[in-house]
């Protein structure tokens, strides 16, 4: 309760919003159009630039004051090809927009323009932090579409959901390959280290003291390009506080190779540590 407070009063204290003139407030204090961000009523972005050149965006986004931090919510993220008719769209669980965007100018919002349903026109380049951008994430030289799950993540990292956009070069074939339930990218957070020299991801699932455990995935290339975004386990390596047994133990590191699926323990490269 405390923190929330805290966050409320960092909210207001940055003037985020737009003072209505008759300076309505509801019955707990928020300012009225705080009424319409219960995660039910839409707020529609139009984004005037070209992404990436190519894309047109547009958002129906609903925030609930009550998820943390402020401003979050589920959104349908809009996509359209420009100067064609290809168009899809993308869902997103924790769709966020940083509070200090809301004090420029052009783009305060109050509870009329969003009961209105007016469209927010905004610039996607004026975002330090974008709820979506494009970046290679399995090594093809070919930018995936990446999806922001604000705090969605383990221990309140934000979370990444990964999208393949496959097209084939003078047709019109455009396919979008839900990536989220593929490992790695199933597990991709803020705490994900990419390595482009050697092609691998390294994903981490932190457990505290003594509790964390990493894997290490390979890149696969295919001869079937619709096919050539795989990866491969290569390595496994968990910290642990207890034997086989359940007996409690100094901090111990097993290391494993990880050939045709067996895994296999480096006992080099295992051992206790710090």
């Amino acid at each position: 309760m405390k923190k929330l407070l805290f966050l409320l009063f960092l909210f207001f204290s940055l003037n985020v919003f737009a003072e209505d003139d008759s300076a309505e407030y509801m019955d707990n204090g928020l300012p009225i159009q705080f009424k319409y961000m219960s995660g039910n009523t839409p707020i529609y972005i139009e984004f005037t630039d070209v992404i990436q050149g190519r894309y047109l965006v547009d958002v129906e986004w609903f925030p609930d004051w009550g998820l943390a931090p402020l401003l979050t919510g589920p959104a349908n993220i809009n996509f359209r090809v420009k100067d064609t008719n290809i168009k899809f769209t993308i869902k997103s669980e924790l769709f966020h927009i940083a509070q200090r965007i809301f004090s420029l100018p052009n783009y305060r919002l109050n509870a009329e323009n969003i009961t209105k349903k007016e469209v927010l026109k905004m610039k996607y380049w004026h975002f330090a932090n974008p709820p979506f951008a494009f970046g290679d994430m399995n090594f093809d030289g070919i930018k995936e579409l990446v999806i922001s799950e604000k705090r969605g993540g383990q221990r309140s990292y934000d979370a990444y959901k990964v999208y393949l956009l496959q097209e084939i070069e003078d047709t019109e074939y455009f396919n979008v390959v839900n990536l989220t339930n593929i490992k790695p990218y199933s597990d991709i957070d803020q705490t994900t280290q990419f390595d482009w020299d050697k092609n691998t991801i390294r994903v981490m699932s932190l457990g505290g003291d003594c509790g964390s455990m990493e894997e290490l995935y390979e890149r696969i290339y295919s001869d079937f390009p619709m096919q050539d975004y795989k990866f491969k386990l290569t390595e496994k390596i968990q910290y642990l506080s207890w034997d086989e047994n359940g007996n409690d133990i100094p901090c111990t590191m097993n290391v494993y190779n990880v050939v045709d699926g067996r895994e296999i323990l480096d006992e080099v490269r295992s051992g206790p540590v710090n």
